[in-house]
């Protein structure tokens, strides 16, 4: 019996130096640390991020495994230039595109998605991922089609409308229907890919938002994220459980939630029009400005990380219904008059 146990205990021995082996290659020797970006302990684990790459560290070995490439180091020399003091992105012909700092938006005159999707008005894209079209292979070429006026929409829809307006004769009308299984979520929403704020920045956003009566809720209804780096990561406005506004730092390490004070949460509403305003200072640490007012009442105010990395340029505007996750029926949800800038909105643009 004795026996048989150290040999069990051999093979399980064996079975753990093996899998550790094999776990571990491809690793290689610490970089230096001066060319480290960010140390940080996730669920246990110390990852580094050097030139572009998520190294793991073994804690017993001190070697690191590569386990995502997060960005091309080079993104900033490859796709921005600068001349007379006026920041460009390069545009997938080779044209030079003039980085915007400053973005407005009240859905007048377009009568389409067509309409709104073009490099005069700022638009780039829009998303619909949907039980119809779940995966980039299928809705790429569904949203193709649509601005090419060659399809309609399939389930999920992003459209001007003048069904509720804030004001004027038009606002944006995003409908998302539950995501199906597998789907991590369904998504109806506008985007711009050509903004530029960078570390130091003040960021102030502010728009006007209706949800609904009979709708599911938005759990996610704006973006402000990076398209160089892996999954995209950035700040996002949040409706928590349905319920209350709030910031997370998404798609990052801990995913980190801004939320309302416990004892003055205020409820988001539906079935009225709702004035969103936000106020971020853009930074690596934890010392960013938070704030968030709804309907002029300031429900956040706090600090903490804001910016992924110190170098990267939050370059992406997403706005509708970027994330909906409730099961029930489909979600309708309004914006109207948008705007973000450096500086804060203009208080008379109501």
């Amino acid at each position: 019996m004795k026996r048989r146990t150290k040999i069990i205990l051999a093979l399980i021995v064996i079975g753990i130096v093996a899998y550790v082996g094999y776990e571990w290659l491809g690793t290689r020797a610490p970089l230096p640390e001066d060319g480290v970006e960010l140390t940080v302990t996730h669920q246990g684990r110390q990852y580094k991020i050097a030139h572009g790459q998520v190294y793991q560290v073994n804690s017993w070995t001190g070697r690191w495994r590569p386990v995502q490439k997060l960005y091309d180091p080079d993104y900033l020399a490859k796709n921005y230039t600068e001349r007379d003091g006026v920041t460009y992105r390069q545009g997938p012909d080779g044209n030079r595109i003039e980085v915007k700092r400053s973005f407005n938006e009240d859905f007048e005159n377009a009568g389409s998605l067509r309409e709104l999707i073009n490099l005069d008005r700022g638009w780039t894209s829009c998303e619909l991922l949907s039980p119809r079209a779940p995966t980039p292979g299928e809705y790429v070429p569904l949203r193709n089609r649509i601005l090419k006026g060659e399809g309609d929409f399939v389930d999920n829809r992003v459209e001007p409308s003048g069904e509720s307006v804030h004001q004027g004769r038009f606002a944006l009308k995003c409908i998302a229907v539950p995501a199906s299984g597998g789907m991590v979520t369904s998504k109806a929403s506008l985007s711009t890919e050509l903004l530029h704020f960078v570390k130091g920045d003040d960021v102030w956003i502010s728009f006007w938002c209706r949800v609904s009566e009979g709708s599911g809720m938005p759990f996610t209804v704006m973006d402000l994220e990076t398209t160089w780096l892996h999954g995209q990561p950035g700040m996002r406005i949040v409706i928590e459980d349905g319920k209350h506004a709030c910031f997370q730092l998404s798609k990052w390490f801990g995913n980190p939630y801004y939320r309302q004070p416990k004892d003055s949460k205020v409820v988001f509403p539906r079935d009225r029009w709702v004035h969103l305003k936000a106020h971020l200072t853009l930074t690596e640490k934890d010392d960013g400005i938070i704030q968030l007012w709804q309907d002029d009442q300031l429900i956040l105010d706090t600090t903490g990380q804001t910016l992924v990395l110190p170098h990267v340029i939050y370059n992406s505007l997403e706005i509708g219904i970027s994330a909906y996750d409730e099961k029930t029926g489909p979600a309708t949800f309004f914006v109207d008059d948008l705007s973000i800038s450096t500086q804060p909105p203009n208080p008379t643009r109501r």
